[in-house]
């Protein structure tokens, strides 16, 4: 049991998932790379991590590629909603991090998605600096 504790210590991008997962109205959250490649995963629905990531992937190329053509930048964030739940994608780095939260959840959740930003950020200075801008 110390073992697996001491890994999820050592696993800062989980212990982000989980910071986020504290905020009422997280489902799921999952960090993947620009390949869809997951490197964590919080579900509390039974929503698959391989289905999220190449959801959130499509969406940004998509709109990204449509932007291109107005001559403006990729997309870095943007968030959908519906009755039912939000969506928040996020670009950090090389990685990418997708909310899905329920309906019940408020404006606050983007302060914590931002902390959550900045703690992926110091992960990747920190341990992966080659990675860095």
């Amino acid at each position: 049991m110390l073992a697996t504790t001491e890994v999820k210590k050592e696993n800062k991008f989980q212990a982000t998932l989980e910071y986020l997962g504290e905020y009422h109205g997280v489902q799921n959250a999952v960090i993947f790379d620009s390949n869809g490649l997951v490197v964590g995963y919080l579900d509390r629905d039974g929503l698959d991590a391989e289905l999220l990531s190449p959801f959130a992937l499509l969406i940004l190329d998509q709109i990204s590629s449509l932007l291109v053509r107005l001559d403006e930048a990729p997309v870095k964030s943007m968030m959908l909603k519906n009755d039912s739940s939000w969506i928040i994608i996020e670009r950090v780095e090389n990685l990418i991090l997708a909310v899905r939260a329920g309906k019940e959840t408020d404006e606050l959740l983007k302060v914590r998605i931002g902390r959550s930003i900045d703690m992926i950020k110091d992960c990747l200075k920190k341990n992966y600096p080659q990675v860095t801008r």
